[in-house]
């Protein structure tokens, strides 16, 4: 058995850490937040020293139960929008700080404190990567814009260098074309980028993901 002052430190531990990672999330308005963060990190703590007291000679199904069962918990972090899927990051982090519940609760303290710097680590790079809007951090434009239109002008509606056309539509109806485009634009640059969409005459609607 587990002395009942071990189990509440370990707890304890866990709670502290996945604090500063939910409170990041919760602030940064992420699709999981605080609760979630911490709920599942000590849920995985306890459900490790129970399986450390009830099957000390073999807890591992027990506690393969409780990271697959986090694996399906993480998915639903999971966002579609527009053929694109968002919250990888944070799927992944769900589940990264149940394995954390569970080191802490098996008591590899080691482990839990190299894992938790690898954590910080990622997410200060993610929040760096996102601030310059670089890889998966791309804003996407869709822009609708009155035909006839050049192809020097389409250059010219988003910045040079840093656009990408994915997707054209022709309304030959309407006389209007359909955009889509990555931009890789910081975050301080994007009500630059909307009040010259707004002001060029050309462009009908746009909107900015």
């Amino acid at each position: 058995m587990i002395d009942p002052v071990v189990a509440t430190v370990r707890l304890l531990i866990v709670f502290l850490l996945a604090f500063g990672i939910g409170l990041e999330r919760q602030l940064r308005r992420k699709p999981v937040g605080l609760g979630t963060f911490i709920f599942v990190s000590t849920g995985a703590c306890a459900l490790a020293i129970l399986a450390m007291d009830l099957e000390e000679q073999n807890p591992l199904p027990l506690l393969g139960g409780v990271i697959t069962g986090i694996g399906f918990l993480g998915a639903g972090a999971l966002i579609r929008s527009n053929d694109r899927v968002f919250g990888f990051t944070t799927a992944a982090l769900v589940w990264a700080m149940a394995a954390l519940g569970v080191a802490a609760g098996a008591g590899f303290y080691l482990l839990v404190f190299v894992n938790y710097g690898i954590v910080w680590a990622v997410i200060v790079t993610d929040r760096y990567l996102e601030s310059n809007g670089v890889g998966s951090h791309s804003k996407i434009v869709h822009l609708t814009i009155a035909n006839p239109i050049r192809v020097e002008d389409l250059e010219v509606l988003l910045p040079p260098g840093l656009s990408h056309f994915e997707r054209f539509r022709i309304d030959k109806e309407a006389h209007q074309v359909g955009l889509t485009a990555q931009v890789r634009v910081k975050p301080r640059d994007v009500p630059d980028l909307l009040e010259a969409l707004r002001r060029n005459e050309k462009v009908r609607a746009f909107e900015l993901e």
